[in-house]
């Protein structure tokens, strides 16, 4: 999804030479630098004669730092408890330490995870959708006992912020879209919003889609291996992480709610959901399809020839479309029955299911 870019920031603007030159001073690696897209930092891919490789994140200038450690924290401590999916790991510098600077840049290493992105993928399988929930909810449960200040921040890409998009809407160009997406969000910050600040609350990866997933073969199935990138990590609502997680797959679904039941019924099996995060889910999933086409046309108000971002908000707004025809019981009933058909996995068997509840 598109992030808006604040004026103040001082964007990296470092070549693969310089690259090469940074790991080479810093971490006494000698490589070849690729760098990858990135939005307003840098990253850079690294291999060494030996074929082994890993990215070199070089930061804006107003990262974080505080934010940063939480990261590498998090990073490390999944390290530690390894799961379904896999993580990239810190590489320490020569010093010992996992942040170095260069100016103004925080920078650090991060090993390279092999696979195919989610989103190269046409017509995920269905097994695919419920491994994608399980991989998440094994992650959340991993995460559940971490916990760090600068992960308790006000962020835009919050779903507890979403009517902060709001203050973009102007920026709509078609007038019926501009009063959906007002209405939607007026309606979560009053209806819905009160009743999510009630969920459970974690840390949380808080952007699962389908570019920052890999896919690979395992034998006859295909499934999610790894997630990428946590500069979206934050303390909110657990069943944030879900409900952006479901939203990607259902945009080009022929079947949407089916789609994102599957995933549910994932995530419900590694991590039992509570009642009240089912019946969050629809609107949730609603915010984050408002915020996304609300700042999409704000970014193309400001770079009006990057026709990328009319065409990559095409199918959020056909899907909003879509699920303004559908009653907000036609979902939490198929959600509530994909929790309720799945069973939890054997080291859950003991937790109490949200589906169970009189």
């Amino acid at each position: 999804m598109s992030h808006p870019q604040p004026d103040s920031k001082i964007v990296p603007r470092f070549s693969p030479e310089q690259a090469q030159e940074l790991a080479a001073r810093h971490y006494g690696i000698h490589v070849v630098a690729r760098e990858l897209p990135s939005y307003v930092d840098q990253n850079f891919r690294l291999s060494d004669p030996t074929g082994a490789d890993c990215v070199l994140k070089i930061m804006n200038s107003e990262e974080n730092t505080a934010f940063l450690d939480a990261q590498v924290s998090a990073l490390c401590l999944l390290q530690k408890n390894p799961g379904r999916l896999e993580t990239p790991a810190v590489v320490p510098d020569s010093t010992g330490r996992f942040v170095t600077r260069e100016g103004v840049h925080a920078v650090w290493l991060v090993t390279w995870l092999s696979g195919q992105l989610m989103a190269d993928v046409e017509d995920a399988p269905h097994a695919l959708l419920h491994d994608l929930g399980r991989g998440l909810g094994d992650l959340d449960r991993r995460l559940a006992g971490f916990d760090d200040p600068a992960t308790r921040r006000i962020y835009p890409w919050d779903l507890r912020n979403a009517p902060g998009a709001l203050s973009f809407v102007d920026h709509i160009a078609d007038p019926a879209g501009r009063e959906l997406v007002r209405s939607r969000l007026s309606h979560f910050e009053t209806r819905i919003l009160p009743e999510v600040d009630d969920l459970p609350p974690q840390v949380i990866h808080n952007d699962a889609n389908d570019y920052n997933l890999l896919v690979a073969d395992k034998g006859e199935d295909v499934r999610v291996t790894g997630l990428l990138d946590f500069g979206d990590l934050m303390w909110t609502a657990r069943a944030c992480e879900l409900a952006i997680a479901m939203t990607y797959p259902m945009l080009s679904a022929a079947d949407p709610l089916a789609t994102g039941a599957r995933v549910l019924a994932g995530y419900h099996e590694e991590l039992p959901l509570e009642r009240s995060e089912i019946h969050a889910l629809p609107y949730l999933i609603e915010a984050r399809l408002c915020v996304s086409v609300t700042m999409s046309a704000h970014r193309l108000s400001v770079d009006p020839a990057n026709a990328y971002l009319a065409v990559s908000a095409a199918p959020a707004w056909s899907f909003l479309d879509w699920m303004s025809t559908m009653p907000p019981d036609r979902w939490i009933d198929t959600f509530e029955d994909a929790c309720a058909s799945t069973s939890p996995s054997a080291e859950n068997a003991s937790q109490e299911r949200a589906a169970d509840d009189a």
